[in-house]
């Protein structure tokens, strides 16, 4: 109920009506729990966009080793307050209050999980999202993002250009309200694809 108060008072901070399922977390973070499965993998630098409630900030916190390094990015007060009571005394925890186009961390990214609401921002604030994203990744990354079914494939032809440019995963996940589908893409930042999509004329 909490949740929902939430979501009817800032639809462009709030996404969805209820938290993201078990479920569907457990699927968005299935990549970086392979990665972390092989042998000698290396120490992980993972961020968060959009925190929420921490649904998924569990399912991440899970498979952490202490040598790994969780950022989460929450713009809503109060559910940067829920996340900070929970996590803040987690060593390689970092929580910030800021909007993701603001937050400039010394360091780039091996997995980005975003729980965005792209659906209720204008097109030109997910370019520049997507745009910070990539930025924010190492060479050879992961993006992990949903979308709920009940919204078209993708809200931008930027977001299509990246998903198609990307080797990517894709899931629906039914038990989640509402039902929803996990993108996990390969993020490889040759040149060639890094110049596809500055040439992009989206706007």
């Amino acid at each position: 109920m909490e949740h929902l108060l939430y979501f009817l008072k800032d639809l462009k901070q709030v996404g969805a009506v209820a938290p993201s399922s078990k479920f569907l977390a457990k699927d968005l973070v299935a990549q970086l729990q392979n990665k972390l499965a092989g042998v000698n993998c290396k120490p992980l630098n993972i961020l968060e966009v959009g925190g929420g409630t921490g649904s998924l900030t569990k399912q991440i916190t899970k498979h952490l080793r202490p040598q790994d390094s969780l950022d989460i990015v929450e713009i809503h007060k109060k559910f940067y307050q829920i996340i900070g009571s929970k996590y803040r005394h987690n060593d390689n925890v970092r929580i910030h209050h800021a909007d993701i186009l603001n937050f400039h961390p010394q360091k780039k990214y091996d997995f980005i999980f975003s729980s965005l609401p792209y659906e209720n921002m204008p097109e030109g604030i997910t370019k520049q999202i997507w745009e910070k994203k990539l930025n924010l990744c190492l060479q050879k990354a992961y993006i992990s993002y949903f979308k709920y079914l009940k919204f078209g494939d993708f809200k931008s032809d930027f977001e299509e250009k990246i998903v198609k440019t990307y080797k990517h995963n894709k899931k629906i996940v039914f038990l989640n309200i509402p039902p929803a589908k996990i993108y996990t893409l390969e993020i490889n930042q040759s040149d060639k694809e890094q110049d596809t999509l500055k040439s992009s004329n989206v706007a």
